[in-house]
């Protein structure tokens, strides 16, 4: 008798084999899911960042806000708030401003040919707090965001663009930071110098190049704190060269301050670590939307190289350090790993 074959043998030889043959199918599979879920989390990725950027954050119209009283010892600056025709960021930085501790007066610059009308006005009283103040400037020039305040203000001066969201906390530590040291250009937006090129001409560099380098020379005013000192000093010591460099290249005039300040002081400017919301990210008061194509980096370029032209030197000092808040436990550490163990690790 012919033995009787091993059907359970067969049988599992039989899947075996099948599971062989379908494996690099479901193998491509799972890899066609995997790449779906990282499209969808791109997707979901850009779409947050576009709701962070372009979407209303909770801002409420500036008609609404009614601050009263405050702490007036703790109102030690003075915001000066640059705009142009855009009236919806006007509003909301006024808002957003008048909700921080440490604000005491908010500077609409306004250089525009149409004043501003009545019923803007009528919307801020000498007694709120912080006082809005328009100051309406005779002709439109970048110069003009740095043109010495009436009073009243105070001497640490935040100027700022209308597109630009400080949280209240950090501009409190910029502010800190600033009293520290006065003289000095403190903000939240870095860029660096390099020499470079077959011609060694001064190129302008940002945030990558910073972050490579480990260093910066330029703190923009778009976001930085200032001694208002250096409000004359751009009026009264600053070669008159480079008002006309500003209003002909509508551009410059936040380089030509630091030029101004490290050449006055010899100091680097200090960069503070900070998480801002840049309501204008493609639409700068001046850029445009495609910085590329505008030649926006070539410009920086030729700022830096015309200023070191008119005068004579390079004053712009390289920083290696950057301030953060200590309460920042991302980022804060020990200097050394016994400090984990630290004798009063159980006293809190």
């Amino acid at each position: 008798m012919p033995p009787t074959p091993n059907r359970s043998s067969t049988s599992n030889l039989t899947i075996s084999t099948t599971s062989s043959a379908t494996s690099p199918v479901n193998n491509e599979r799972k890899l066609t899911r995997l790449a779906g879920l990282w499209r969808w989390l791109a997707i979901l990725l850009l779409v947050g960042v576009a709701l962070y950027t372009f979407l209303d954050d909770g801002e409420v119209e500036a008609s609404q806000r009614i601050v009263r009283g405050g702490h007036e010892e703790k109102r030690e600056l003075t915001i000066v708030l640059n705009t142009f025709e855009r009236y919806d960021l006007m509003n909301k930085a006024i808002n957003y401003y008048s909700k921080c501790d440490c604000v005491k007066y908010i500077y609409i610059i306004w250089s525009e040919e149409t004043p501003p009308s009545q019923s803007l006005l009528s919307r801020f009283t000498e007694t709120d707090v912080p006082r809005v103040i328009f100051n309406i400037q005779k002709e439109d020039s970048l110069n003009n965001r740095f043109k010495p305040l009436p009073s009243p203000h105070t001497d640490a001066i935040f100027s700022v663009d209308d597109d630009m969201r400080v949280p209240c906390d950090e501009l409190a530590l910029a502010l800190e930071v600033w009293r520290s040291s006065s003289d000095s250009l403190v903000g939240f937006m870095p860029r660096i110098h390099l020499r470079g090129g077959p011609d060694g001409l001064l190129q302008y560099r940002c945030w990558w190049k910073v972050w490579w380098t480990g260093a910066y020379s330029i703190i923009l005013t778009k976001a930085a704190i200032l001694h208002h000192k250096f409000f004359h000093a751009y009026f009264d010591q600053m070669p008159k060269a480079i008002h006309t460099l500003v209003d002909d290249r509508r551009n410059c005039e936040d380089i030509a301050m630091q030029f101004l300040m490290s050449n006055i002081t010899s100091l680097p400017p200090i960069y503070v670590k900070g998480h801002l919301g840049d309501k204008g990210a493609l639409g700068g008061i001046s850029t445009s939307h495609n910085v590329i194509k505008a030649g926006h980096m070539i410009q920086r370029d030729d700022c830096l190289n015309e200023l070191v032209k008119i005068y004579g030197h390079n004053p712009l000092k390289r920083a290696h350090y950057f301030i953060d808040a200590a309460n920042n436990r991302w980022n804060s550490a020990p200097s050394t790993w016994w400090e984990y163990i630290s004798s009063d690790l159980w006293k809190w």
